[in-house]
């Protein structure tokens, strides 16, 4: 009876180390989107990850990943950093397709080790994918379980053994911006102080739209409350842009007057309050007179002739003592300031 037993385990020990290890399986590889779930502003790109956890042996994979194409737009695709640790130079392939079929797009990726290395293992980013947000709704970022394209092998020589794995989708929310009307005079300035009567001057003022609308609307600028010039401009959202006014002072008595801008509020606009912007006091006074006391004296004289010959953007220009306003300090402001000199007000 003992040499009975002693021979059935034997015989049972035979078995057991004829039995492959390969038999022994370890737990399957997952494959998944990082982050998981995704919440976007129309219009707005965003990228994920796929990830790889718990691989072993890894040298080739490729998959499918399906969204809706009313929600999405696939823009492109990078290889992740993962098989680069086989040691070897990669084979990197994308395919976007972001009208499928009536419903879905779909990005094909895949990836190869190249040359007898060895696979990589753990877990690794397999690829980082660009979206674009098209519209509101939800949309899965499904992987596609399909074994002619969603496959996973081992770089053992050929045949080539799969390797097991899981897969679990993401999930993307877009959501539609309230979209606002708002419009927006962000600066002004004089290019003058000074002006003489029946001269001119320039205002610059910056607009901009800052609403989520394209705009069409009017900017008025106004000495005191009497209006200088005014102008329709029109800006996509989020563009500025700067408009030059000439202040013609015909007519505008001496005195000094408080310059400023406002751009007329675009229907359903709520925030008014940056409509308004005032760039302070510019003077009208005698010709000839670049200092503002309302007299031409020969210190006013002195500082045209110090910026004789100079034009706008020189370092001596001064455009007070241009008093034609044709971007030059010339004889012509000389014989101005002479023709007036001795007058003062009042």
């Amino acid at each position: 009876m003992a040499r009975m037993s002693r021979v059935i385990i034997i015989l049972l020990a035979i078995l057991f180390l004829a039995v492959p290890l390969n038999l022994v399986h370890a737990a399957a590889a997952t494959v998944q989107i990082i982050p998981s779930t995704t919440a976007v502003d129309t219009g707005e790109s965003f990228t994920v990850n796929l990830t790889v956890t718990g691989v072993t042996n890894l040298a080739v994979w490729e998959f499918r990943l399906f969204y809706l194409n009313s929600v999405l737009n696939c823009i492109g695709a990078d290889e992740g950093p993962f098989l680069e640790e086989g040691g070897n130079s990669q084979y990197f392939t994308l395919n976007i397709t972001n009208s499928y079929n009536a419903t879905y797009g779909c990005v094909l990726l895949g990836s190869t080790l190249i040359g007898a290395v060895p696979g990589v293992n753990g877990t690794g980013t397999l690829a980082t994918v660009t979206f674009q947000a098209m519209s509101s709704g939800d949309t899965p970022l499904h992987f596609d379980n399909d074994p002619i394209w969603n496959f996973l092998l081992d770089s053992t020589p050929p045949p080539r053994n799969p390797i097991p794995y899981t897969t679990v989708d993401g999930a993307v929310q877009v959501v539609q911006v309230t979209a606002t009307h708002d419009v927006a005079v962000t600066n002004v300035t004089s290019g003058k102080t000074v002006i003489g009567q029946g001269y001119s001057g320039n205002i610059t003022a910056t607009v901009a739209n800052l609403g989520g609308y394209t705009e069409t609307f009017n900017v008025t600028v106004y000495a005191n409350a009497t209006v200088v010039a005014s102008q329709n401009v029109t800006l996509s959202n989020g563009d500025s842009t700067n408009i030059t006014f000439t202040w013609n002072t015909a007519g505008f008595a001496y005195g000094t007057y408080i310059v400023s801008t406002y751009a007329w509020p675009v229907p359903g606009e709520t925030n008014t309050a940056n409509n308004n912007f005032t760039c302070g006091a510019v003077t009208v006074s005698i010709p000839g007179d670049v200092d503002g006391i309302f007299k031409v004296d020969m210190g006013n004289v002195v500082d045209i002739l110090r910026a004789f010959g100079s034009t706008i953007g020189m370092p001596n220009y001064v455009a007070n003592c241009d008093i034609a306003n044709d971007g030059r300090i010339d004889m012509g402001d000389v014989v101005i300031a002479l023709r007036d000199f001795g007058q003062h007000y009042p």
